[in-house]
């Protein structure tokens, strides 16, 4: 019986290394799964973090680029009003001398000037179409003054 009791010793001292070294293979395995698990999220967080700086990049980069085409795009939009505005002026002043109204104009204008000339001797310079109107004008508002044609203005 001895011999009997000895191999049963044997064989459970052999079950409980065995049992010892899965419980430490187990240990062992958890661990690396742990590590592994830990490193992928790490890796994770890390890709994310440069997709996200990838993506505020690119964010601002179109945005910027979109601001300079808006920015563009408002200058031409001016550019054209302020065109088609100094179009219509001129095509308006085109015509204003055949305009029945343009001697109230003129007169209109002249008091202003003659408000903020200040001097009482002034001289009105006017286009050689506009010499005998400006005569009668300030003949009408009973102003002297001389008048010089020397200058040239549209309209007809």
């Amino acid at each position: 019986m001895a011999y009997e009791d000895l191999l049963k010793s044997v064989e459970e001292s052999a079950r409980e290394k065995e049992q010892e070294l899965r419980d430490k293979s187990a240990a062992a395995i958890e661990d690396i799964r742990t590590r592994a698990a830990a490193q992928a999220e790490a890796i994770r967080k890390g890709h994310i973090e440069e997709a996200d700086r990838s993506i505020t990049t690119e964010r601002n980069r179109l945005l910027y680029l979109t601001r300079a085409e808006n920015k563009e795009q408002m200058i031409h939009v001016r550019e054209n009003a302020f065109e088609n505005a100094f179009r219509e002026a001129e095509s308006r002043l085109t015509g204003l001398r055949s305009d029945p109204e343009y001697p109230a104009v003129f007169e209109k204008l002249l008091r202003e000037a003659v408000g903020m000339a200040g001097d009482p001797a002034f001289t009105v310079h006017v286009d050689p179409k506009d010499e005998e109107l400006c005569k009668k004008t300030l003949a009408a508002l009973h102003l002297a003054s001389d008048v010089s044609t020397d200058i040239a203005t549209r309209g007809v």
